[in-house]
């Protein structure tokens, strides 16, 4: 009943550094009393200015503490898991007492509290008041989003004409006043209700004078734009799958119910790969790269929090395996997923994991990608035996594969990197933006997998 999880993992649980270290400290029994686990949960009672009740969840890792901390997971919630890691045999198996069962129970109604909502979408008992109820709340709907529709196409006329505009005018004084242009542009868009094309605009105002060829990379990232634009103005004419991609982008969410009932689930042996946060506008974007074990499906696990100190709701065993329900959003090429229910608990990555054997096989996966969707932002990359490069005193580095292609890694030093491999080939694994390769981690010969830059709290 030993809980197999990675130093690499914890880590990445932990909200910050401060409350790993607090919880390493706690990972002494003299601090605990009442111990105990079974097959569903850990949980014990940690004396501190009080005496805290404290429980984790075994298989969605999730916790729950009485201390008044607003960090999740806490430092007695990490406590408790560093001590279960390093002293298993602390923690007697016996039966829950009934706080913890009572926190299990409250966990697993909210957990499946959206589920029941989805296999109930029609009105409750067949009730003719319910349903001239249910049919005025969706005319109500209907109703709104064609009025948002009208709003959008209005925006997106005045969209092209400002892009018409920038492209006349050209791209050679791309900066200052014009810059400050292209951000009221991306706040008329909002004040349209289309953040995501906002959101998109405001990114490429990071591009001018980054690189000797930004001219070239930010009119190619302008032409999506306008694509995305003539997209939705005839999105009769796409495939539905299509369709949901472009409103996805043009940032018209799919209701909670709506995904559940018409998002594709998969079942799988999943492996927890990576993490990178990044802030986008006024949120805190967190992305967790999974990849299915059987089924070889990639999914980018999207999570968003207003603030960098804000927790994020779910918490990912990143170097670990486990089975697991995913629901993907509905689209031509799904990518985006949602982890519906843990099905086992985690256990440590095997010691290889597939992944492509040269660049061009990669960047044939992507191009397949974006010819049936086009505004995908981001892709996993796990190669085989890849090397890093430096050059130039370590102001440019490269990822070389095995057929001495090379592909550019993400500006920064990656001196770690380059210390895992020792000068011999690994198991790379990163995120790629199109231009570049953002390190997540490594599968290293001698030390296995390493998270190379673990996620940022």
């Amino acid at each position: 009943m030993e809980l197999v999880l990675t130093p690499e993992t914890l880590a990445a649980l932990a909200p910050d550094e401060q409350v790993m270290k607090a919880g390493q400290k706690l990972a002494d029994q003299r601090h605990w009393q009442s111990l105990g686990q079974d097959e569903e949960a850990l949980w014990g009672e940690c004396q501190g200015s009080a005496l805290y009740r404290v429980c984790v969840d075994r298989r969605s890792l999730k916790t729950s503490c009485s201390c008044p901390s607003r960090k999740t997971p806490c430092k007695h919630s990490i406590g408790l898991l560093c001590l279960a890691i390093s002293e298993a045999d602390r923690l007697p198996a016996t039966k829950a007492p009934e706080w913890v069962e009572a926190w299990l129970q409250r966990h697993a109604a909210s957990s499946t509290r959206q589920s029941g909502a989805q296999r109930q979408s029609a009105p409750a008992n067949g009730e003719k008041g319910g349903t001239a109820s249910a049919e005025q709340e969706q005319r109500g709907r209907q109703q709104r989003m064609q009025r948002r529709q009208q709003r959008m196409l209005r925006g997106l006329e005045r969209f092209d004409l400002w892009l018409s505009d920038v492209l006349r005018n050209g791209l050679a004084d791309v900066q200052g006043e014009m810059l400050r242009q292209w951000e009221q542009e991306a706040a008329a868009l909002d004040d349209a209700q289309i953040p995501g094309l906002a959101s998109r605009l405001r990114t490429l105002t990071t591009v001018p004078y980054s690189r000797p060829d930004w001219p070239a990379a930010l009119l190619r990232q302008l032409g999506r734009l306008a694509l995305l634009s003539e997209a939705f103005r005839h999105l009769e004419r796409l495939d539905s799958g299509l369709q949901e991609d472009v409103r996805q982008a043009l940032g018209l969410s799919l209701p909670a119910e709506e995904l559940l009932t018409r998002g594709e689930r998969v079942r799988d042996r999943w492996l927890f790969l990576g993490q990178r946060l990044e802030q986008r506008d006024q949120l805190w974007q967190q992305r967790t790269w999974v990849l299915g074990q059987q089924t070889g499906r990639q999914a980018l696990l999207l999570q968003f929090a207003p603030g960098k100190q804000q927790a994020f709701t779910e918490q990912y065993p990143l170097g670990c395996e486990q089975e697991a329900e995913l629901l993907f959003w509905p689209g031509a090429y799904p990518q985006r997923a949602r982890l519906l229910e843990h099905l086992s608990p985690a256990t440590p990555l095997p010691s290889s994991i597939p992944g492509t054997a040269s660049f061009a096989e990669f960047l044939e996966t992507v191009a397949r990608a974006l010819a049936r969707q086009p505004w995908l932002e981001h892709f996993l990359c796990i190669l085989q035996e890849a090397l890093p490069v430096c050059l130039d005193d370590g102001q440019q580095w490269y990822l070389r594969d095995r057929h001495g292609q090379a592909l550019p890694l993400s500006h920064g030093s990656h001196w770690q990197l380059l210390a895992f491999s020792g000068g011999y080939p690994l198991t790379f694994i990163g995120e790629w933006n199109g231009e570049e390769l953002f390190p997540l981690a490594v599968l290293a010969p001698i030390e296995g997998f390493c998270l190379l830059q673990p996620p940022q709290k």
